[in-house]
């Protein structure tokens, strides 16, 4: 029986319903996958609400779910380097069904996994450990030496962030709640900032004796652009993947000529820009990104619930009770 937790209209967590559906067929150059696991992204929330940016908002109904783990059950004419019967996580576009017992996905965004990975592992990586490779060494040149503040750095990118710039060899300062300081301590941040109680921009340059740091990583926006402009080094680089706190505010333009003699950089980062434009490359970080899961470099924070508890999964991502990554299982 193929089924799936749908989205029949925008409102709370319990528009969500579960339903049969049929099997779907793989094109060319894409494989069908039956998923054991799928992860919960805010963008499953925010479908879920109706609050996507206008011209964004998928129809209803529409299963969310943007990254999983599973087995392949059929491939498409094209597909090279898999087989029916691997092992696999998969990102996909809106659409591409996580919330499902079935999803079919293009081939490069598809990646074996290791013998000793769970599913419910293997779906809890795409996205957030893609975003943050693709941020710290795509966009942000990570290298040794370097240092990066990270923002949120107790949820599931931030988490990755921390593990990922760490063995890179970086410096990394960690920006997260009260109750969060030691989760991200325990993740390997080499300075935790409490942004409840201490000023984020004072505290960077009181650790890095002035100078500021070379890259922050920000899925905040708001206020918080300003001050990252502030805690950046000369050549430095601000990068934006998120609006939690909404647009940036102040004016853009005289923010940054205040900082035109330190030579600074921001950047926009939505992974599916890169997902889109460059499936290749895509395809080869996602390799890497999971050859460091193996090494246990990555140590993702999960908490599973089975695929009927979607509503509660909600719930609890919107409230902000959870750290780490929020996985459903269908097993």
């Amino acid at each position: 029986m193929s089924f799936a937790i749908e989205i029949t209209q925008t409102g709370g967590p319990d528009v969500l319903r579960k339903i049969d559906l049929a099997v779907p067929t793989p094109g060319t150059n894409e494989v069908l996958i039956r998923n054991h696991a799928a992860a919960v992204n805010f963008i499953d929330t925010i479908i879920r609400r109706g609050e996507m940016p206008e011209g964004m908002m998928p129809d209803l109904p529409h299963v969310p779910g943007v990254e999983g783990a599973g087995v392949i059950e059929a491939l498409g004419a094209g597909v090279k380097g898999l087989a029916v019967g691997d092992r696999v996580a998969w990102m996909g576009p809106i659409g591409a069904g996580g919330y499902g017992t079935h999803s079919v996905i293009g081939a490069p965004y598809v990646t074996r996994l290791a013998d000793t990975v769970g599913f419910n592992t293997g779906a809890s990586i795409p996205v957030n450990a893609m975003t943050a490779y693709h941020m710290l060494v795509n966009l942000g040149g990570a290298a040794a030496g370097k240092s990066v503040l990270v923002h949120a750095a107790a949820g599931g990118v931030g988490t990755m962030i921390l593990h990922i710039a760490k063995h890179l060899g970086m410096t990394v300062i960690a920006s997260a709640s009260t109750d969060k300081v030691g989760y991200a301590k325990d993740q390997g941040a080499d300075h935790v900032i409490d942004y409840r109680t201490e000023d984020v921009t004072v505290r960077v340059m009181e650790l890095t004796h002035g100078r500021g740091v070379d890259l922050t990583l920000n899925p905040i926006s708001g206020e918080s652009l300003k001050s990252d402009l502030d805690a950046l080094a000369p050549l430095g680089t601000a990068v934006l993947f998120g609006f939690l706190a909404g647009p940036p505010a102040g004016s853009f333009a005289e923010d940054l000529i205040k900082h035109f003699q330190k030579s600074v950089a921001v950047r926009g980062s939505d992974i599916y820009t890169y997902f889109v434009n460059r499936p290749e490359e895509f395809s080869a970080d996602m390799a890497t990104v999971f050859g460091l899961l193996q090494e246990g470099v990555l140590r993702p924070n999960i908490t599973t619930l089975p695929i009927a508890e979607a509503a509660e999964a909600h719930r609890r991502l919107e409230a902000g009770e959870t750290t780490g990554k929020l996985v459903l299982s269908f097993d």
